[in-house]
């Protein structure tokens, strides 16, 4: 498992704007992966455990994620029979998304039109009621 990978995903993939199917599955990736970001489970593991309702939903993140250069696919059979496919992240690519996305949240953005400042407190004084009631009488607004 590469701690070093999934971090990355977490800090790069939304902030590229994956969406939470392709997110999960790289995440899931990043978890079997050595820090050269190569694994090999199986697809019904990788469904099983992000909750996916079919192999179809991480075929298709898998397929996408291809087509975007967030991963290499390559297929294997041994004598005659599939074998879970190896995965490689492109670890470059989630390096620099990761250092952007850092950039772009440590930098200061233009304080919101409605500050808080602008707000004022509650007018709610408190309860009307005589403090020798000791809160059995509800308080009058």
């Amino acid at each position: 498992m590469s701690s070093k990978l999934h971090g990355l995903v977490w800090e790069a993939c939304a902030f590229k704007g994956l969406i939470i199917s392709e997110i999960a599955v790289m995440a899931r990736l990043a978890d079997f992966s050595n820090d050269e970001g190569v694994s090999w489970p199986a697809v019904t593991t990788i469904q099983r455990q992000i909750g996916a309702k079919s192999e179809n939903t991480v075929r298709s993140a898998i397929k996408k994620l291809q087509a975007k250069g967030w991963l290499k696919k390559q297929e294997r059979r041994v004598g005659g029979k599939n074998n879970s496919n190896v995965y490689k992240l492109n670890v470059d690519m989630l390096e620099r998304a990761a250092a952007e996305a850092k950039i772009f949240y440590a930098t200061p953005r233009e304080q919101s039109k409605s500050d808080a400042s602008e707000f004022e407190g509650s007018k709610f004084e408190g309860s009307n009621s005589d403090a020798s009631n000791n809160g059995s009488v509800p308080p009058q607004i």
